[in-house]
């Protein structure tokens, strides 16, 4: 039992340290977001805002581990979308964040199984990372996902 909890708070100092390097990371951001371009099923125009990463870093969960794994994955979100794979798209839920004109899924693995969402913004078209979440969330949470290109 000592060696669970030393590891689940190993993985707790991993992921804090990991969380401290992203919002450092993000600090650069502030004036000069991150934009990029990139071909995977769906070619966008991606914007990363300080505001991006700190949403991500700040949505936790439980499982220390997962959140290490998501914090040192949100350190490079270029290179998560260029590797992953595309598993669909779906609609934005009526009454809910209304600057969304949709959201597409990418999933990875390393460490653990992880989905990164991002949303495309409804004025100006830009896509921006949301939230990288686990398979379990993913499942619950997901509804009516369409494979293909979006509209």
């Amino acid at each position: 039992m000592q060696d669970k909890k030393r590891t689940a708070d190993e993985f707790y100092c991993e992921s804090k340290r990991l969380r401290k390097e992203v919002l450092e990371m993000a600090d650069a951001l502030k004036r000069n977001p991150m934009r990029f371009t990139i071909t995977n099923e769906i070619t966008m125009n991606v914007e990363i805002t300080k505001s991006d990463l700190r949403t991500i870093v700040g949505k936790s969960t439980k499982n220390n581990k997962f959140n290490a794994i998501k914090n040192a994955l949100a350190r490079d979100i270029p290179g998560y979308l260029s590797k992953a794979e595309y598993l669909g798209w779906r609609s934005v839920i009526v009454g809910k964040h209304p600057e969304t004109a949709y959201f597409s899924y990418y999933s990875r693995e390393l460490g653990a199984k992880t989905i990164l969402c991002m949303r495309k913004m409804a004025d100006g078209g830009m896509y921006k990372p949301y939230a990288i979440i686990s398979q379990a969330m993913f499942d619950a949470e997901v509804k009516n996902l369409k494979k293909g290109t979006p509209f």
